[in-house]
């Protein structure tokens, strides 16, 4: 009875000690397409929801209150062949913020066009050195980059592995056909360019904006010195500015300003005037497009958010 006993005990605390690292919802939806099979998007789905959620991506413990949230939505507008596939990809990272119920933000982008080959019964593994298709390759490079940007809001440096695996992955899918891998493809704003932006020493201060931002900025608001919290999430924006001033149109820059936009103006409602100005005025150089978003800030000085109240519940740091 006692060798059962500690059999199951082993089994349980196994079970505990590779908890998965993420709780992301993947939806695939195909309502342009008319006349097919409607199962094999619901296979699709499951698969990737297993893909995501149960497998190990790193070597650490998460509670379930750490568990890295986020979602996946892949909208298929054509299916040219039975194994081919086309649509638009949909990622959003989110953080629990230190001592509150509030969620920050992290990501929130997409691409468009994204095509990949699906065959039912296909070896659906992993491998950072070697591409086996799109699909697979692409989701495994977001879920890296959601572990790299949550390492980086926990700790200085802390996502560098996850970059270095995102880099490994995009080296990988050099050789593949499918956009969204390449230094040569039109713009900059591909999965090439992310890992350059995050792994370019000319553009370093990216991973202090993460940090102060999160750990020395957000997770402070719900304590009692919110003047420093507030000072720390500036100073992580005037580092945001000298990357941009570096090269303008990072997408290291885009992405971060798509993110938090509204949240900046939210926490400085009710910051006093001189930080509303300060604030005010490196937001417009930063992103002169927004003007009129940021001019919002000190519109109504009485509007103070009560978002970072205390909670209990949310009450651990992932330092890794």
């Amino acid at each position: 009875m006692k060798k059962k006993l500690n059999i199951l005990l082993f089994v349980f605390f196994s079970v505990v000690a590779f908890a998965q690292e993420f709780k992301v919802s993947v939806s695939v939806s195909a309502t342009q397409i008319q006349g097919t099979d409607k199962e094999i998007f619901v296979t699709i789905q499951n698969i990737l929801n297993d893909f995501v959620n149960q497998k190990q991506w790193s070597n650490f413990h998460y509670e379930d209150v750490e568990k890295i949230e986020g979602s996946i939505t892949i909208n298929i507008k054509s299916r040219p062949t039975q194994e081919d596939f086309q649509g638009d990809l949909y990622v959003q990272l989110r953080r629990p913020v230190y001592g509150s119920a509030y969620t920050t933000t992290m990501l929130n982008t997409q691409e468009k066009d994204f095509a990949f080959k699906f065959i039912e019964g296909q070896n659906f593994e992993f491998d950072e050195n070697n591409y086996t298709n799109n699909l697979i390759s692409t989701i495994a490079f977001y879920l890296n980059y959601f572990l790299a940007l949550d390492g980086d809001s926990f700790a200085m440096n802390g996502g560098e592995r996850y970059f270095q695996t995102c880099q490994n992955i995009v080296s990988a899918a050099q050789r593949s056909a499918n956009k969204g891998w390449k230094r040569a493809e039109t713009g900059n704003s591909n999965k090439y360019w992310i890992v350059e932006n995050f792994t370019n020493s000319a553009y370093s201060k990216i991973h202090s904006v993460w940090y102060k931002y999160h750990r020395l900025g957000l997770d402070m608001l719900s304590g009692d010195d919110q003047i420093t919290a507030r000072n720390n999430i500036l100073q992580a924006i005037k580092d945001l500015r000298s990357v941009n001033m570096e090269r303008s149109g990072l997408i290291c820059v885009r992405q971060f300003i798509e993110a938090k936009s509204d949240e900046i103006v939210n926490i400085y409602k009710s910051a006093p005037a001189n930080e509303q100005t300060e604030i005010i005025n490196l937001m417009k150089e930063i992103n002169p497009t927004q003007t009129a978003k940021y001019e919002q800030i000190n519109q109504n000085t009485n509007n103070n958010s009560n978002s970072f109240n205390n909670n209990n519940d949310v009450n651990s740091m992932r330092v890794r």
